[in-house]
């Protein structure tokens, strides 16, 4: 852990200035593969440029990233306290003179669902909005996502393969014919109309490819990315996207 690039990251994106108020995105990634180290984990790489990119766009408003990073012990995320991490970065913020108000927190893989806590504490901070790209769906995904209904936190999940987490596991970790109503129907959604903006690729054909709660804060998508490991990384960028022109684009 000694080499900076394998730390957890505060990016300024441009515009970001002292004495102002910015929100606040926390993006946690899955687990790496055996062998890969964090910091070539192509997913803090796509975050930073999509996000960076809406900023110099002029889409977005000028924002903070945050991304966190984790060894893997056994499970995903063990013992990190979103809430306590979430007081370090408004310490060292202040120093620099740079506030924030609101947070938006996005997941990926097995940042929800897995095991562990990181995205599945999330509740645990009173957010602004919520995303889960393609995470884990198992009981820490339904926990969390109950929890934030609740709470009435605007919830984004986006899926294309994912099945980890599912009882019984299906054969196929990232399985692009996975039902994903048999969990969307835990968790309180039913097939719905869907959104006039739609993200950048097809929806897959699939009952449950847009559903939402009676009160519609939680949506889901279920989004056509391809088939197998290729399709769950490419969801990435997808979602990022869609989420932060849903939630923080300048309108």
């Amino acid at each position: 852990m000694s080499d900076p690039l394998d730390q957890h990251r505060i990016v300024l994106t441009r515009g970001v200035e002292p004495n102002h108020t910015y929100p606040v995105v926390i993006a946690f990634h899955g687990q790496p593969r055996r062998g890969e180290a964090p910091r070539t984990y192509r997913f803090l790489q796509t975050v930073s440029e999509v996000t960076r990119e809406l900023v110099d766009e002029g889409a977005i408003a000028p924002v903070v990233l945050v991304t966190p990073v984790f060894r893997y012990q056994g499970q995903n995320w063990p013992k990190f306290e979103l809430a306590e991490f979430l007081d370090r970065i408004r310490e060292i913020l202040l120093r620099e003179q740079v506030r924030f108000q609101d947070v938006y927190v996005v997941g990926h893989s097995g940042a929800a669902g897995c095991g562990g806590a990181g995205l599945n504490r999330v509740d645990s901070i009173a957010p602004k909005a919520v995303g889960f790209f393609d995470t884990c769906v198992g009981a820490g995904f339904v926990r969390v996502v109950k929890a934030l209904t609740r709470q009435g936190v605007p919830t984004m999940i986006v899926h294309s393969v994912e099945t980890a987490g599912f009882h019984p596991r299906p054969r196929q970790e990232y399985d692009a014919d996975f039902d994903f109503g048999r969990v969307y129907s835990s968790i309180g959604l039913a097939p719905s109309a869907c959104p006039a903006q739609l993200p950048e690729v097809p929806l897959r054909p699939l009952e449950y490819r847009c559903a939402s709660n009676d009160a519609g804060t939680t949506r889901a998508l279920v989004l056509d990315t391809g088939r197998g490991q290729k399709a769950h990384d490419a969801l990435v960028p997808v979602a990022l996207r869609y989420f932060l022109r849903s939630y923080l684009e300048i309108r």
